[in-house]
């Protein structure tokens, strides 16, 4: 597996393009870049941190969005709100282009947090699709999230979705996403399968409190036996926040742990 870093990681003390260095410097070679807002969806902005990527010889694995600013949109009830946000979509899969980036993490509609409201699959299906085409033609793979507060908070979404979708939905699994939305990270893999393409990691404890990898007591040993039954070995992103480090060295100190585990 592919030990990587979100520049989400050292929002808000760094821009994104100054988080790119940053992990540049650090000696960081894999990364997912979450663009933070909508001027970072231009292609000008995507150009300029592809070049910081070459600077370092890093490779950006994956690529994420503020999602809210538009994917809720992508589902709207008129043409003309679907219209304007797959402007957008399409926007940043140009960019996931650019930077070389073959993995959009997509959180999709959000619901009221550890809510299951009513759903149209059918509906949901068809969008789906169309999105995973846009996706393709520019050589990416629209990877569903799971995440507490939108549709995919619950594990038997994804073989649901599987059942309207063609074959080219895939699916990145948040841990502490699972955990938030009361579930373990193996009841979601479970469903997953074979469409497993992206994982985002951190450590957390039993009060769900979230920490550094290393620092909590989530069991990342299992977590790489059961991946490795699975033959997945494709990226493994930490994604942090803010307030789980003091200082820069303390994410050498959780990229080494998983390095540890699971390279």
């Amino acid at each position: 597996m592919q030990i990587g870093v979100s520049t989400a990681s050292f929002y808000p003390a760094a821009l994104t393009e100054e988080a790119v260095e940053i992990m540049g410097k650090m000696g960081i070679k894999n990364l997912e870049v979450f663009l933070e807002t909508y001027s970072e969806y231009e292609e000008n902005f995507c150009m300029d941190i592809a070049q910081v990527l070459n600077k370092y010889d890093m490779k950006a694995s994956s690529v994420h969005t503020l999602s809210t600013q538009f994917e809720p949109q992508l589902f709207a009830l008129t043409s003309r709100q679907r219209d304007d946000a797959v402007k957008i979509f399409k926007k940043v899969l140009k960019g996931a282009k650019i930077m070389g980036a073959d993995i959009y993490v997509f959180h999709g509609p959000p619901v009221r947090a550890n809510s299951m409201p009513n759903m149209d699959f059918k509906r949901i299906g068809r969008i789906t699709d169309e999105l995973c085409d846009m996706a393709a033609e520019y050589g990416v793979r629209l990877a569903w999230e799971n995440v507490c507060w939108c549709l995919y908070a619950y594990p038997e979404f994804a073989i649901r979705l599987l059942e309207h979708t063609k074959s080219n939905i895939y699916f990145t699994l948040d841990i502490k996403q699972a955990m938030k939305s009361g579930y373990t990270p193996y009841n979601f893999l479970e469903y997953m399968g074979d469409r497993l393409v992206n994982i985002h990691l951190c450590d957390y404890d039993e009060e769900k409190r979230l920490f550094m990898p290393g620092r909590g007591s989530f069991d990342f040993n299992q977590l790489k036996r059961l991946l490795d039954k699975k033959g997945y070995d494709g990226p493994a992103i930490m994604e942090i926040y803010g307030n789980n480090y003091k200082h820069y060295s303390e994410i050498m100190d959780g990229v080494k742990h998983l390095e540890q585990i699971f390279s």
